[in-house]
């Protein structure tokens, strides 16, 4: 008897905890917002691989999508796809009408787009297929912020691949339909801004090419220009310096291969590594202003030879193992020549003279036989201030779209939670 009364009394409870847990719930939801499952939104489909031992199931005119191609996207629209399948073929996938939301459930998990033209899918996928009252445009922008929910439910399987079971029992918050456009329509000017910006990010990037071929590559024969041997044009300083080799008592900081490989401009604003070193090595291995530092090995000849400029002297910062230091000599600056080392052709003599086994590197004679075309001195500068400025224009636009990406990410986590009420 005692056992049930305390039996009920905890059931009592639970309901209880239950009902205050739901209400709370019901009131952090804002005003006509409601909780729903993937499964209440729309029609979840599923999609399949022809087989492609059969030639008649393939290169047909129905459209076939694979998680690769969404993943390479760079918009939330998709028109085309790489392959193509037969009304056979068909027969083991399934087609989808215009505007559903594509969401990639196995391998890349969590890139989504919305196909714009019917299309058929792999098993890579669930779709969702918005029933009235839904917009396939919010769908896609909560998928934003889903990423790492899909990511979760896919640990839990075989393959790393959230079921259908699972996709479907997703809950999200959705306002009114009125709202939901209302707040789709306003991310899509952040997208819009974003994809003219990096649109012009790639007309520039192009135009930063053609000068580079312009301006040095293509004055390769100019007779105005000298030849000269990288190695008699610059003073080489090659480097034994690195963390497990310097010892000393004199605090000094350290220019690593990766402070070279991901800056173009070595200046104050890199974290250098703090080490210390005996006072031949600062005398020998210090880094100046007007400097080139490049990769003077790499475990591909692909990554050797790529330069960085030293806009300013840092006090006591010594060039790394694995670097070279390039110390232009009269009549030469290093910006100028940080441009001829990525010209195609000496791009290619970095790649020829680079020598090893399971790492390739430049020897000491390598640098007497790279050649680079040198004109006077005005020439330099002139040309270095061209391609210094387009360059600049570039960055500029880089970091603008990193503004609207950061700026977008902030309202996504305001306006698809209900924080900020548009409508």
């Amino acid at each position: 008897m005692i056992m049930s009364q305390t039996r009920e009394k905890n059931e009592s409870k639970k309901t209880r905890l239950g009902m205050k847990r739901k209400e709370v719930k019901q009131k952090a939801l804002p005003t006509g917002w409601r909780e729903v499952r993937l499964g209440e939104v729309g029609a979840i489909h599923s999609g399949g691989t022809p087989s492609t031992r059969d030639n008649s199931n393939w290169d047909g005119d129905i459209l076939w999508l694979t998680p690769s191609e969404v993943t390479k996207l760079s918009r939330k629209y998709i028109s085309a796809t790489e392959r193509k399948i037969t009304p056979k073929g068909l027969s083991s996938t399934t087609l989808l009408p215009p505007n559903c939301l594509i969401v990639c459930t196995r391998a890349t998990i969590g890139h989504c787009c919305i196909n714009v033209v019917s299309m058929a899918i792999n098993q890579g996928f669930k779709c969702i297929q918005p029933h009235k009252d839904y917009s396939v445009t919010f769908l896609y922008y909560v998928f934003q912020l889903l990423k790492q929910r899909l990511v979760r439910l896919s640990c839990g399987n075989t393959f790393g691949e959230v079921s259908k079971k699972d996709f479907e029992n997703i809950l999200i918050t959705l306002p009114p339909f009125p709202e939901q456009k209302a707040i789709a329509s306003l991310l899509e000017t952040w997208d819009t801004a974003i994809e003219k910006t990096e649109a012009l990010i790639v007309a520039k990037e192009k135009r930063f090419k053609w000068l580079l071929k312009t301006l040095i590559s293509d004055q390769q024969d100019n007779p105005q220009w000298r030849k000269v041997k990288l190695g008699d044009a610059c003073k080489v300083i090659t480097s034994p310096v690195d963390k497990k080799t310097v010892d000393g008592e004199l605090p000094v900081k350290l220019c690593n291969y990766t402070d070279v490989y991901y800056n173009n401009i070595i200046d104050s604003k890199i974290d250098f590594m703090p080490v210390t070193a005996k006072h031949q090595e600062i005398e020998n291995f210090s880094i100046i202003k007007n400097d080139v530092i490049i990769t003077k090995d790499s475990e591909t000849p692909d990554d050797i030879g790529v330069p960085a400029y030293v806009k300013e002297t840092i006090d006591n910062l010594l060039c790394g193992y694995h670097l070279t230091i390039l110390r232009p000599q009269k009549q030469t600056i290093g910006k100028y020549i940080c441009y001829a080392l990525t010209s195609p052709r000496v791009k290619n003599d970095f790649y020829r003279f680079a020598n090893g086994i399971t790492r390739f590197g430049l020897t000491t004679e390598s640098y007497q036989k790279i050649k680079i075309s040198l004109p006077l001195l005005p020439e330099q500068t002139r040309i270095a201030n061209i391609l210094d400025t387009a360059g600049e224009e570039i960055e500029l636009l880089k970091q603008l779209a990193e503004t609207y990406h950061t700026q977008k990410h902030g309202l996504m986590q305001k306006l698809l939670t209900g924080k900020w009420r548009i409508y």
